[in-house]
């Protein structure tokens, strides 16, 4: 048994799969929600006293109702132009007792139908949020100043490339770097400075024992954590980007987090964050991030947006359009998130073969689909 994913009270084996396939979704998350769905209304009671006689007055502060919720959600996914421009993709969101809505949208056609809740597909950087859970957990919470800077991108293993889907996390290491040299090469000057890239946590994941293993190895281990869907499997040994998985088997990653099943996930949301914005003079720490690439005159920059990076995730925290939500991103279209009250969590899953490498990054389907979400999260939240 691995190490790393096995040597902590936190990890037991429940069952052992192939790596490759997705296989049923297994958790203790509970999907057909048998708690009352929170709406996120508050109530508050008012003592006054007339002549004695004393009156309770209570006051709800009206919230929207899961019917208004959902039709808000389910308008913006099947008519806002940022949703309707995509391919098709599935959609769900919930809170810790379970799914509360689904939907799909997209360009869906008779031909090019949208994902189910079960169709298996790579998540590509929706991978880094769920390795840095597994860190977290198994240290509770106490990580050590090496794992803060390898989990929030400040390492500086800036020259990583991609690993060959047959290798091991230790031989992903040694293969061919972005610059030259080799994935694991380290760059003394660029540490502490944010630079967007798998090698942190290739490094991070070696250096716990997670070296010797290859997909199946990877996936056994992260099948073991409780709680973990039994979708969940590898399909390169890449440990910020390798993962495969269902939309209801990341969903329930993100209940965990919401029902305390991941506790220390939940506490670390948006902490250790460092600001990435590399278009200005505002963070002077920032070499490279996906949200605000730079191209010569800046004409096509994805967006000017500053967030900031925490453990595993983005905290969506721009001042003039960003609601503060937690999220991961990945380079195929998959967007989870989780809102900035810890309340709702949410998957938009989509695969965006064509785009991917599109000249213009404001087409980046990781992009893209955060636009679309990020609107379908603010009409549930607001009900309208």
């Amino acid at each position: 048994m691995n190490a790393v994913l096995r040597a902590t009270p936190l990890w037991t084996l429940t069952l052992m799969l192939a790596a490759c396939g997705g296989g049923g979704d297994s958790s203790t998350g509970n999907e057909s929600a048998a708690a009352a769905p929170s709406d996120g209304s508050t109530a508050t009671s008012a003592e006054t006293t007339d002549g004695g006689t004393s009156e309770i007055a209570a006051a709800t502060t009206a919230a929207p109702t899961l019917a208004q919720r959902k039709a808000a959600a389910t308008k913006v996914a099947s008519k806002d132009a940022s949703c309707t421009s995509l391919t098709p993709f599935y959609w769900e969101i919930g809170n810790a007792a379970g799914k509360q809505a689904n939907g799909t949208g997209g360009a869906v056609t008779s031909t090019n139908k949208a994902p189910t809740a079960t169709t298996v597909m790579a998540v590509a950087s929706a991978s880094k949020w769920v390795f840095a859970s597994t860190v977290i957990e198994q240290t509770a919470g106490s990580l050590s100043a090496n794992d803060v800077a390898l989990l929030s991108m400040r390492g500086g293993y800036n020259n990583f490339d991609s690993c060959s889907n047959t290798g091991t996390v230790a031989s992903c290491l040694k293969e061919p770097g972005r610059f030259g040299g080799t994935n694991g090469d380290h760059i003394a000057a660029q540490d502490g400075k944010f630079s967007y890239g798998g090698g942190h946590m290739q490094v991070l994941g070696n250096a716990r024992g997670l070296g010797p293993d290859n997909n199946s190895l990877l996936a056994s281990a992260l099948r073991s954590q409780r709680g973990m869907s039994n979708s969940m499997s590898y399909i390169n040994p890449q440990l910020a980007g390798g993962l495969a998985t269902t939309a209801t088997g990341y969903a329930s990653f993100l209940r965990q987090i919401l029902n305390g099943s991941y506790a220390s996930t939940a506490k670390a949301l948006g902490t250790q964050a460092t600001c990435t914005h590399t278009n200005g003079s505002d963070c002077t720490t920032a070499i490279f991030s996906p949200i605000n690439q730079s191209r010569p005159g800046g004409a096509n920059d994805i967006s000017d947006e500053r967030w900031h990076y925490s453990l595993g995730h983005w905290v969506e925290d721009d001042p003039t359009v960003g609601d503060g939500a937690f999220s991961s991103p990945g380079r195929f279209g998959f967007y989870p998130w989780i809102d900035k009250s810890k309340t709702w969590y949410g998957v938009l899953a989509r695969t965006d073969a064509v785009n991917v490498n599109s000249a213009d990054p404001k087409k980046a389907p990781y992009n893209t689909s955060m636009q679309c979400g990020r609107k379908i999260r603010a009409a549930w939240v607001k009900g309208s």
